[in-house]
């Protein structure tokens, strides 16, 4: 009789203990529990809060070590709550409680640079581990810049729009170009610094950089581009931008700075940050944290891609050059010096030419070498030259005319 007892007993304790688990009832009791407890707080990147420093945020590092195999799982649903942008999530894991405290951090870190748009909405989050044995419960709770709904949001208008600008026939270098193009002339700098994300950018048409990056991130990432997000600081402050691959090489490409306050809306869509190099951004750009290296120069990849295709490709690399304005570094379009100039001019002359256009490299020289040039061949003409600056490297596009008496 005791012993039927007694499994009667155990069995409703078993029944119990699961019961509490489908209604989960805290199993763990404060008087037995251990618990760590991080919150962590990100400010937006952005260039006008220069004095109020951004907190380093090197969960957004791009290239950093992946976490240990026992906590992949612990990552992987992590990063499942950021982009699913619960507010609340508990996950459990089995395993030794003080390395997990001490790991959890990186954990989170790695999570979030799963996806960098989760990682730049991402207001603040607060995790605590509360440990029982060797089974923890780990609880988050996240605070985002963007809610999910806005999120699908940005994801409709995101299809509507490539839908719109993207067609079969484009490659990858013509699909940067269209979404660069769109994003610019679509969406114009937050001057109040109001707005911060990817849904401020398609509901109210202005956002800061941190937004013009997320959106760039969207609709790079929805046409098979492979993009991340990069963060460092400019010459008003802090500063976010995006990374692009293409042919298996990585370049800068800024949007925000590719749409300067102030621009004519119906003006010439400037391309001087358009998929650059790491020396190329670097005269103005300033970053710490660890991000794939951006080692080749974009006009010399397309040139590189029209030499080795067929007539077809040289064609349409040929036209993307010149539509990037990236034909101006051909060597026949680039005058380097003085006594280059003077021969390009006594041809002209020679040959009764009336416009020369070329990219001079020195532009600092160029007014004193343009008068010492016609000085040196003489003759019954004028001249009217007009010129501006090409990109930030230091020289000058110039317009040419000679006029003949």
């Amino acid at each position: 009789m005791r012993r039927t007892v007694m499994k009667l007993v155990l069995l409703l304790l078993v029944v119990g203990a699961i019961y509490a688990m489908e209604l989960k009832l805290d199993l763990f009791p404060p008087s037995t529990e251990t618990r760590d407890s991080v919150s962590v707080h990100y400010r937006s990147a952005e260039t006008e809060q220069a004095e109020s420093p951004l907190v380093q945020t090197d969960h957004r590092q791009a290239v950093a070590p992946p976490v240990e195999e026992e906590y992949r799982e612990l990552e992987l649903e992590i990063a499942e709550g950021f982009r699913s942008r619960l507010e609340r999530f508990t996950l459990s894991h089995k395993g030794e409680r003080e390395k997990l405290s001490e790991m959890m951090s990186d954990i989170v870190k790695s999570a979030l640079r799963r996806d960098d748009y989760s990682a730049y909405i991402l207001e603040s989050y607060l995790y605590t581990i509360r440990s029982l044995g060797n089974l923890s419960r780990i609880t988050i709770e996240a605070h985002y810049r963007e809610t999910k709904e806005e999120t699908a949001a940005v994801d409709r208008k995101v299809s509507e729009t490539l839908a719109g600008i993207i067609t079969p026939a484009m490659d990858e270098h013509e699909k940067v170009k269209a979404i660069h193009d769109w994003i610019v002339t679509h969406v114009a700098y937050d001057e109040s610094l109001t707005y911060y994300t990817a849904y401020d950018a398609i509901d109210h048409g202005q956002t800061v950089c941190q937004g013009y990056a997320l959106l760039g991130y969207k609709m790079l990432k929805a046409s098979g581009i492979p993009v991340l997000i990069a963060e460092g600081t400019v010459n008003t402050g802090e500063h976010a931008w995006n990374m692009v691959q293409l042919e298996g090489e990585w370049y800068h490409l800024d949007l925000t700075w590719d749409d300067p306050v102030g621009a004519d809306p119906e003006g010439a869509i400037s391309y001087k940050y358009y998929l650059k190099s790491d020396e190329e951004l670097r005269s103005d750009h300033a970053w710490t944290m660890s991000y794939p290296e951006a080692g080749v120069v974009y006009a010399d990849t397309l040139t590189a891609l029209a030499e080795s295709g067929g007539e077809r490709e040289a064609r349409r690399y040929a036209r993307l050059k010149l539509a990037l304005g990236l034909h101006w570094l051909d060597a026949e379009r680039t005058v380097s010096g003085e006594e280059q100039l003077k021969r390009i001019i006594a041809e002209a002359v020679r040959t009764g030419s009336s416009q020369l256009q070329f990219r001079y490299v020195d532009g600092p020289s160029f007014p004193d070498a343009l008068k010492a040039a016609v000085q040196h061949e003489g003759g019954s003409y004028g001249y009217r030259a007009s010129y501006e600056p090409y990109g930030r490297d230091g020289s000058l596009l110039v317009d040419l005319q000679l006029q003949y008496r």
